[in-house]
């Protein structure tokens, strides 16, 4: 768990690296472009591969803490243990889902490091960076998936699991 929790620390400092990345390209392009007419080369493309970082990293990171969106209208009114259960089912469909998902990715990386497939413009900047992050990103997702399945599991056989707050409860039990 400790080496998980290392690599989630680790892809969101270079998703925020990403983000702030992304934030001076823009910038520095836009100023060019209207100052000095000389925008940055290919910058629509940078933009669109640091993109893949800043969205697919993370997601490890928020499935960890629960941060994502529930819809939590229908369980609301059920005791712990049923909305436990909603969620070890929810958190399977995701790992099978996502599994999927990640032998795809992983295929359209491969297809691209092997053909060194590349962006047309005048950088020609290669596709593989931005398909390695995705696949990357979703097959750590996929690794957590699981290893909340198994905790999951775990504390429905020995009777300790809780349901994840909602985020009203979340807010409520905070102290100002």
């Amino acid at each position: 768990m400790k080496i998980l929790d290392w690599i989630d620390r680790i892809v969101v400092v270079i998703s925020v690296a990403a983000l702030a990345t992304m934030v001076a390209l823009v910038c520095v392009s836009v100023i060019g472009r209207y100052f000095f007419s000389a925008p940055i080369p290919d910058d629509l493309v940078f933009s669109e591969f640091l993109m893949v970082f800043i969205v697919f990293l993370p997601f490890s990171s928020v499935q960890a803490a629960r941060e994502h969106v529930f819809v939590t209208i229908f369980t609301e009114w059920m005791s712990n243990e049923k909305k436990v259960l909603f969620e070890t089912f929810g958190v399977f469909v995701g790992l099978i889902g996502f599994s999927i998902v990640c032998a795809a990715v992983f295929t359209d990386f491969q297809d691209s490091w092997e053909y060194q497939s590349y962006v047309d413009g005048p950088l020609e900047l290669k596709e593989w960076p931005a398909k390695f992050a995705v696949f990357f990103g979703v097959a750590l997702f996929s690794v957590r998936l699981l290893v909340d399945l198994i905790q999951s599991i775990h504390g429905i056989t020995t009777g300790t699991a809780r349901a994840t707050q909602s985020e009203e409860d979340r807010v409520l039990d905070t102290e100002f």
